[in-house]
């Protein structure tokens, strides 16, 4: 495909990504288990964290992985398919705004961790790799998801700097 192609399915696009981005894996991967939905203990919040909350790590894993998956693949694609960034960047916010405003669940969905971090490694798998990493080290200093998340998405720029990733700069 070509740059003028993306931009002349640029809305179609835009709304089929948001509705990748609104499948809501936790409540589907929690019905699968025979959980309770995880909106209604925890953070209240359709999330990975909120899945292993309830006991279920497999169920947790899986949440996380589909919710990654439903990030990175799309972005991926359109990536090796020579998409500009200006529409990866789009396209993957389109993911991420599916799925915190799930329109499968009246607009109340997760937090988009897992998502992020599937539109980052879609977009440029050192980058990905490298806010993962600060996720990472500060969960295990801290054992505080959120924290963890706020912080590695807070050092994003500073990554992409020292990275010297210029499309970004």
């Amino acid at each position: 495909m070509t740059e003028n192609m993306f931009e002349n399915y640029t809305l179609i696009l835009i709304i089929l990504f948001y509705l990748i981005g609104s499948i809501p894996f936790a409540v589907i991967i929690s019905k699968i288990f025979s959980l309770p939905d995880p909106r209604s203990f925890g953070s209240n919040n359709p999330g990975a964290t909120n899945v292993m909350r309830s006991g279920n790590k497999i169920a947790g894993f899986l949440t996380f992985l589909f919710d990654l998956i439903k990030g990175f693949l799309p972005i991926f694609i359109l990536n090796i398919n020579s998409a500009v960034n200006s529409m990866l960047c789009l396209l993957a916010l389109a993911i991420i705004i599916g799925h915190i405003f799930s329109m499968f669940l009246k607009f109340r969905g997760g937090k988009g961790v897992a998502t992020s971090f599937g539109t980052l490694l879609g977009i440029n798998f050192m980058m990905g790799i490298s806010a993962v990493i600060v996720w990472l080290i500060v969960f295990m200093i801290s054992t505080v998801s959120g924290l963890s998340a706020i912080v590695s998405f807070l050092l994003l720029p500073f990554i992409v700097y020292i990275m010297k990733l210029d499309d970004f700069i």
